[in-house]
């Protein structure tokens, strides 16, 4: 039986850059929150039709805040138990932008050094010896330039690469933070991050131990020649910051607000997250964390979520203000998911 790490695993394995990176948008900064609405809620029953996606809600930021947010559809199709706005959902990969958040503050407290190796801070190894061991650091994990792998149910980690020196999305790389956050702060990963971040930003239904969301969750789906099949629950006991984060698009959404206006850490160490560190491929860049996109009207951040049956993606853009959280429980989510994001953005006109 496939564990839920493999399926993330497996899942990230089958994504390139350029089919996560942000359709093309154009801001409408005019268009009012009411029109977004109107528009999206015209669009996405027939997106999610069309791709077979069971259920998906939706949050956008507005000004700097949480102004919308709905559900659609259903959270299982068996029970037939609808999404509303509070359901959460698997957000996968969303998690590493959330934990390099954690770990900047963890930075400003003089905890975590960004540029010191991580091997430094842990009694126990987690990198198999090799020569590169020594110079991997919280900047090439969160750059994912540190050499390490995206195979999450590997016995052994090694290093592929000198670190630092090109791009090669790791989910073991934060694996590794993880275990570093913990050693400094002495307490599991999950109560920190909930202490640090998810409690004062009320994000009340966020947790990277999945037990706790389990009876609210909505079920991951995947498409079997045109019919969504609900998959079967896996209990995980552990929290992992890769891949194991579970949200509400109205949480994200509170944290996309947070990284526009910062109140939790300070607005300079975010402006060095958000500075282009690894360029990806034209104007998409990676930062601490987070992937960029260089524009003529300002920069904007996104991410996506994938564990196969549960596919998310948020996107925001600083200087505007705007933003948008979307997260489905169906295998072809993630490009309704993108293609809502540059509606929401573009004022809910065609990308």
């Amino acid at each position: 039986m496939l564990t839920a790490a493999f399926i993330g695993a497996l899942a990230s394995a089958c994504r390139g850059q350029q089919a996560t990176a942000p359709i093309a948008f154009s801001l409408r900064p005019g268009i009012t929150v009411e029109q977004r609405r109107l528009a999206l809620a015209e669009f996405i029953p027939a997106a999610m039709r069309r791709a077979h996606v069971p259920g998906l809600a939706v949050a956008l930021v507005d000004g700097g805040r949480v102004a919308w947010t709905q559900g659609f559809g259903l959270a299982n199709s068996f029970t037939r138990r609808p999404v509303t706005p509070d359901t959460p959902f698997e957000a996968a990969s969303l998690g590493k932008t959330i934990t390099a958040y954690a770990a900047l503050r963890l930075v400003e407290e003089g905890k975590l050094d960004l540029n010191r190796p991580l091997s430094f801070y842990l009694t126990k190894k987690f990198v198999a010896d090799t020569q590169y061991r020594d110079r991997i650091t919280a900047i090439t994990v969160l750059t994912h330039t540190s050499g390490l792998s995206n195979n999450l149910v590997e016995s052994e980690h090694h290093v592929a690469f000198e670190p630092g020196r090109r791009f090669s999305y790791s989910g073991v790389g934060f694996m590794y933070l993880q275990a570093v956050i913990e050693e400094v702060t002495h307490e599991g990963f999950n109560q920190f991050v909930a202490d640090t971040i998810f409690t004062p930003l009320q994000m009340s239904s966020s947790s990277y131990l999945r037990s706790s969301c389990e009876q609210r969750m909505a079920r991951g789906h995947l498409d079997m020649l045109g019919l969504a099949m609900p998959m079967p629950y896996f209990p995980i006991v552990q929290p992992n910051a890769a891949n194991l984060l579970c949200s509400t698009a109205s949480d994200l959404a509170r944290f996309e607000a947070e990284l526009m206006t910062p109140t939790l850490v300070n607005p300079q160490r975010v402006d060095e997250m958000m500075s282009p560190r690894v360029q990806v491929g034209g104007k998409v860049w990676w930062g601490l964390g987070i992937g960029l996109l260089r524009r003529t009207d300002g920069l904007c951040f996104w991410h996506w979520g994938d564990n196969l049956d549960f596919e998310s993606y948020m996107l925001g853009c600083r200087d505007a203000k705007v933003g948008v959280a979307v997260m489905t429980n169906g295998s072809r989510g993630l490009g309704v998911a993108r293609e809502i994001a540059a509606r929401a953005l573009g004022g809910g006109a065609s990308p």
